[in-house]
């Protein structure tokens, strides 16, 4: 298996992400929603900011491990948000619509990108970094 996992019989899905703090950055807030509860049922502990700017204030707050920023559209990220993430070490995921991933992921090559849509499960997957059997 390339999970590393011996077995899924003692496997807890709740363990994959946690203690970890996820900051969920969207403006949409019943999407916002569904991210938060996927990475709370991965263990995590999620903290929704509904802009950029609102992100970066919670970031003076708590450390984040992790953080989940929505693109919508034509967006962009703020340089300020950008440059409190890799201060701090905060690993971060865009999600970009579709047809703008792979020019992001150009964009940024040190930034993990997804498309938005993907399920919660594959959201969990792609933030472990593990593939999906």
């Amino acid at each position: 298996m390339t999970t590393g996992l011996q077995s899924f019989d003692n496997f807890s899905w709740a363990s994959l992400l946690a203690g970890r703090d996820v900051l969920i950055c969207d403006g949409d807030a019943d999407r916002a929603l569904h991210t938060a509860n996927a990475v709370e049922h991965a263990g995590a502990r999620a903290t929704i900011a509904e802009s950029q700017r609102v992100a970066l204030d919670r970031m003076s707050r708590r450390d984040f491990a992790l953080a989940v920023v929505v693109l919508e559209g034509q967006g962009e990220l703020d340089t300020t948000l950008s440059g409190a993430l890799e201060t701090s070490g905060t690993k971060l995921l865009l999600m970009v619509d579709a047809k703008r991933r792979e020019a992001t992921r150009k964009a940024r090559p040190n930034v993990r990108v997804a498309s938005l849509g993907m399920s919660e499960r594959q959201l969990v997957m792609f933030l472990t970094g593990t593939s999906d059997e």
